[in-house]
């Protein structure tokens, strides 16, 4: 007894809306202008530039500040008084610069505070500025420079 079996083609199955324009335009489905590009593909190409733009300009805006003010060092000259050098660049002389310093004691609590005004005109400089404090201070920092 032989069994012979034969083995049948499949049709590759399709679906019937594609083919279909009576059901395309029943459930509203429209003929994709640029098959060849997914719409995700273009979504993300144009998320991926606005915010590549976007990270491009915070990294220069961060990296090249308009001033920018560093901590060179600091001492203690007595118990009530605490000496900060720090250098401030400014890329517009024209604008008046405050900084603002503070004295802290071991808990970190603000002793002493101290609004320095930068000159007029001045692009780059070095500062050495005494704090004088109510307590005996540890250290000293720049909590900010500002425009007036």
């Amino acid at each position: 007894m032989q069994i012979v079996l034969k083995l049948r083609r499949l049709v590759p199955m399709t679906e019937p809306i594609e083919n279909d324009p009576y059901l395309r335009e029943r459930y509203g489905i429209s003929k994709a202008r640029f098959p060849r590009f997914p719409r995700w593909l273009v979504t993300a190409i144009l998320i991926s530039v606005v915010g590549g733009g976007w990270l491009l300009w915070t990294a220069h805006h961060y990296t090249y500040p308009e001033i920018k003010s560093t901590l060179i060092s600091f001492r203690e000259v007595d118990a009530k008084s605490i000496e900060i050098r720090y250098s401030v660049a400014i890329k517009n002389p024209d604008t008046q610069v405050i900084c603002r310093l503070a004295a802290r004691d071991y808990g970190l609590n603000i002793v002493g505070q101290i609004d320095d005004q930068i000159p007029l005109g001045t692009t780059s400089t070095t500062r050495i500025v005494q704090i004088p404090t109510r307590l005996a201070a540890v250290n000293a920092q720049i909590e900010s420079c500002s425009t007036l």
